[in-house]
């Protein structure tokens, strides 16, 4: 009776948890809303790592032929006279030889669309082989009071047609130009005493220089007219009969620190790598005894036997050791001198005093003295 009673009582605590729990779930069922919301979290895949890929894009949907290189690497193929190539970075991994490379492909026809580092006035630190040479740069200008945070886009008049563009500059990054500057500009994009674009006539080719290449970047090539005006960039090759493609290198992208020091720093590079390697050869483990190059101090016999006479008296076994020293001594005699187990004991000491030229004293204390004392007379 005492087990069913216990049965009874437990299912009526798994009925009562039963109910609390569906309880507790129609409650959260009635008072939760559920709602489906979509977050943007950016982009992902090659618009992550390519800011300008919507232009790619874009530029293709067009049917201009756009791609992405890489300039200066062993297996790029130079642009010909006919493509435009854009360059978003700033140009502080190019080197002298390579803006000289890019200059002469202008000089022969291309047309280079570029930026600069806007640096602040009378800053000599920054080089720019390209602009400098020029006489132009990108500079900052920002009125006193005035709001960066709430830009309004530039008003572009659009020759021979009936509308305005609006492009979205970077209001604070201007052009300047040198007193040195003397070249054929073929037009400019100024607002408010603010100078934003300027193509330059250089050789057979041309130079577009912008304040910043924000506007074509993923997030901002859908804003205002910055997409049309991308466009119209890409097809200003008016003098080629062939139509060009558009090329764009995220150089400073590509560009490692090691690649960037083998570009500028080769010598550093180098002696870099020596130390290195002879660092590490200085630190590996050596496996096995080191050879000692040293020559060996070789020592007398006569140090080994008060080495081991030193050794056996301290370990008691000077008795039983000299027995067996002199017995084997006197078997020696014995077989080279038979004569020798008849002498005297006089006679033997004055025998093995002619033969070793020792003293007699000296050998009757070695074969026949039993008391010894001190190690020293062991040992001798």
């Amino acid at each position: 009776m005492a087990v069913i009673k216990n049965n009874n009582s437990n299912l009526i605590g798994y009925i009562l948890l039963a109910a609390v729990i569906a309880g507790l779930s129609w409650l959260a069922y009635s008072r939760l809303d559920y709602r489906i919301e979509e977050v943007d979290k950016g982009f992902s895949g090659e618009a992550l790592r390519n800011p300008y890929l919507a232009a790619e894009y874009f530029l293709r949907k067009m049917g201009q032929d756009a791609e992405e290189i890489k300039l200066f690497s062993t297996n790029a193929k130079a642009p010909s006279e006919s493509d435009t190539v854009l360059i978003p970075g700033d140009r502080t991994a190019f080197n002298r030889r390579q803006s000289d490379e890019l200059m002469e492909w202008v000089k022969s026809g291309g047309h280079l669309i570029i930026t600069g580092r806007a640096n602040k006035v009378d800053d000599k630190a920054a080089r720019d082989f390209l602009l400098d040479p020029l006489g132009i740069h990108i500079g900052w200008k920002v009125v006193e009071g005035e709001d960066v945070d709430r830009e309004q886009p530039v008003s572009v008049d659009i020759e021979d047609e009936d509308y305005f563009w609006l492009i979205d500059f970077v209001d604070y990054q201007v052009i300047e130009v040198n007193s040195s500057f003397d070249q054929h500009v073929l037009w400019t994009i100024e607002d408010n005493d603010r100078i934003h674009a300027v193509q330059l006539e250089i050789g057979s080719g041309r130079i577009t220089l912008l304040s910043d290449m924000r506007i074509f970047r993923n997030e901002y090539i859908d804003k205002y007219n910055h997409a049309e005006f991308l466009y119209s960039l890409s097809n200003d090759q008016l003098r080629h009969s062939t139509t060009g493609r558009f090329l764009y290198s995220l150089f400073e992208d590509h560009m490692s620190l090691l690649e960037w020091l083998n570009e500028n720093a080769k010598p550093l590079v180098y002696i870099s790598f020596i130390l290195i390697v002879f660092s590490l050869w200085m630190i590996v483990p050596r496996f096995g005894p080191i050879i000692n190059i040293r020559r060996p101090v070789r020592r007398r016999f006569m140090d080994h036997l008060v080495a081991s006479g030193n050794y056996h008296w301290r370990m008691g076994h000077y008795s039983r050791l000299l027995l067996s020293v002199r017995k084997q001594l006197s078997n020696q005699i014995q077989s080279r001198f038979p004569e020798w187990i008849n002498l005297s004991r006089t006679d033997q000491i004055a025998q093995l005093s002619e033969l070793s030229g020792m003293q007699s004293s000296s050998i009757e204390n070695a074969l026949f003295d039993t008391n010894i004392e001190r190690v020293e007379h062991f040992v001798k």
